[in-house]
């Protein structure tokens, strides 16, 4: 029996000619790869480990406490008894039934799931280090995968060995080493941290089927329709990579799209779509079920500017967005950014100039700019249509690390390069190329190599000038780290250690709401704020089967000392409870 094994570079030899000096090439170079990406991942990981494990009140840091509860929730409870909701309340008397612990549809639950099956595999509880480390590979992995998909793409579209993979380099450096994905990939995961990485794999496996047509296709095809299910489940950014991925099967003649064959036109987009509709009638029917459809449509109206609202709308929106890209990216992040957009601009339009008058476009053009649209072009979209969520929300721009790390050092010059070389050099200034035929036969290159100079010259030039991106820009990652706060896990093992389900907790100190999420991630059990035992009943209404706990943060005051002098007091540390029945 016959067992597939897909490795990274299996992947890439099935892409390659049956050539056997290009085989093991390809395998001695993404070997190289994967090595240069472990030990630049490692270095991350070491400058990082100062803020690993331990949440904090900043920088949006409430994404992660939200997402830990939820994966928390689900290994308590069993998603498939939470019908697979996203709940803010953990399991407490005080709510009785799933309602009452307020669902959260605003997205589906895709971020929670590997954080709850791993805990599941491990028999351990998801806790923040487990949520940084999971994020931290999916870091890995991303950086790893574009520079896969680069080296993949190159030799498909002609380039030569070496530039191929000393270009597919430059992805690694990009994403593991500037601002804003150092911070969203370590210490914040929800939706738009989580969607990167199937967004990442599912472009990669598009390119790898346009040059494989082998016995694996179907595997490759099944393997690419589960991460967009998952894509789907994790955030809405995958309905436009779906779109765009479309599009392009369409305009490849993958998809036939045709009124004179109705029935293959049908079955082909079936086939296509029936996924995304599979995940977003789970959507449906989730919403429907809660009874909360008027949320689900003033949140999206909300998200995308058109709310009754008027405060819905930010003002400055440009000075914002700025801001957003230039602490993530730099200054030269965003002018990084506006010169991939104009490239791909004009490879558009160069396409279809071509398609137009002489009918004969170079395929390398077509597949660039095909392979820009799948990177930015979903990236660019959902920015602009959830522009309230754009503008609120800084993390909306780390999808843009996906572009910035491939398209202005990497598919932009390449790009410019063969329109250059097709209209320029060849067809007006006639340039012999013998040359450079004689120059490598003089330096003894390996024929297997056909090292392209010029091209090299390109990447030495464009490295160069990443290489000062990044010297000016990697050091300021310090800025986006605010300091963990170690009081979240002191109070809620205390709480968890020393409360149990049928316990109503309250304080006249402090109290632990459903947002911000951080302590409650931690304590899983709410804590409700009260000025006088009187204020209890406003909480116990209609329950049975209670206990009253009262907690201090610190010795209780001589007034309250008094009130509860006769119940019992558990001391745990700084923290004080009296069990009042």
């Amino acid at each position: 029996m016959e067992i597939a094994i897909f490795t990274p570079v299996s992947l890439i030899v099935m892409t390659l000619e049956d050539g056997k000096g290009e085989q093991i090439l390809a395998i001695i170079f993404v070997f190289l790869l994967f090595s240069i990406n472990l030990l630049v991942f490692q270095y991350t990981v070491d400058i990082r480990e100062p803020w690993h494990g331990e949440l904090s009140s900043g920088h949006h840091q409430w994404l992660s406490g939200s997402t830990l509860k939820f994966a928390k929730n689900w290994y308590r409870d069993g998603p498939l008894n939470l019908g697979f909701t996203l709940l803010e309340n953990p399991s407490s008397i005080e709510f009785p039934d799933t309602l009452s612990r307020q669902p959260y549809v605003n997205y589906l639950p895709g971020c929670i799931i590997p954080l709850y099956v791993i805990g599941e595999l491990t028999a351990t509880e998801p806790d923040a280090a487990l949520l940084m480390d999971y994020n931290l590979l999916n870091h890995f992995l991303i950086a790893f995968f574009l520079s896969i998909l680069i080296f993949i793409f190159l030799r498909q579209i002609k380039i030569d060995p070496v530039n191929s993979f000393l270009f597919a380099t430059v992805p690694i450096f990009m994403e593991l080493l500037l601002p804003g994905p150092l911070y969203w990939h370590q210490n914040v995961f929800f939706a738009d941290q989580a969607v990167i990485l199937p967004f990442v794999a599912y472009i990669l496996l598009e390119i790898i089927q346009d040059s494989y047509n082998g016995k694996y296709s179907r595997f490759l095809g099944v393997t690419q329709n589960l991460i967009l299910f998952y894509g789907f489940l994790t955030d809405w950014l995958f309905v436009l990579i779906a779109l765009t991925v479309y599009l392009k099967r369409i305009l490849e003649g993958k998809i036939c799209f045709s009124r004179e064959n109705l029935a293959h036109s049908l079955k082909d987009n079936l086939k296509f779509w029936i996924v995304p509709f599979i995940a977003l009638a789970f959507f449906v029917i989730q919403v429907y079920s809660w009874g909360l459809t008027g949320t689900v449509l003033s949140k999206v109206l909300f998200r995308v500017g058109i709310s009754s609202d008027s405060s819905a709308t930010v003002n400055n929106g440009l000075i914002s967005f700025y801001q957003y890209i230039t602490s993530g990216y730099g200054e030269i992040g965003f002018y990084a950014l506006c010169f991939s957009l104009i490239t791909m601009t004009f490879l558009f339009l160069y396409v279809l100039r071509e398609r137009f008058i002489t009918q004969n476009t170079d395929f390398r053009i077509k597949k660039i700019a095909a392979l820009m649209a799948m990177l930015f072009l979903p990236s660019i979209l959902q920015l602009i249509l959830f522009k309230n969520h754009t503008l609120l929300h800084d993390f909306s721009v780390l999808k843009l690390s996906v572009p910035l790390a491939t398209i202005p050092f990497v598919l932009a010059p390449v790009s410019w390069y063969l329109l250059v070389k097709n209209h320029i050099i060849k067809n007006h200034l006639k340039i012999s190329l013998t040359f450079k035929g004689r120059l490598l036969g003089k330096m003894n290159v390996n024929k297997l190599l056909k090292l392209d100079l010029i091209l090299l010259v390109i990447f030495l030039v464009g490295t160069a000038s990443a290489s000062f991106y990044l010297a000016n820009e990697h050091p300021h990652y310090r800025e986006l780290f605010p300091l963990g706060n170690s009081d979240y896990a002191v109070l809620g093992t205390s709480i968890q250690k020393n409360t149990q389900y049928s316990d109503l907790v309250f304080s006249p100190n402090f109290e632990i709401p459903i947002n911000p999420p951080q302590q409650l991630s931690y304590s899983m059990k709410r804590v409700y704020k009260i000025k006088s035992l009187d204020e209890i009943g406003n909480y116990t209404q209609g329950l049975s089967g209670y206990h009253v706990v009262i907690m201090f943060i610190g010795p209780p005051s001589p007034q309250w000392a008094e009130i509860l002098a006769n119940y019992p007091r558990i001391q745990d540390g700084n923290y004080y409870y009296y069990r009042l029945n």
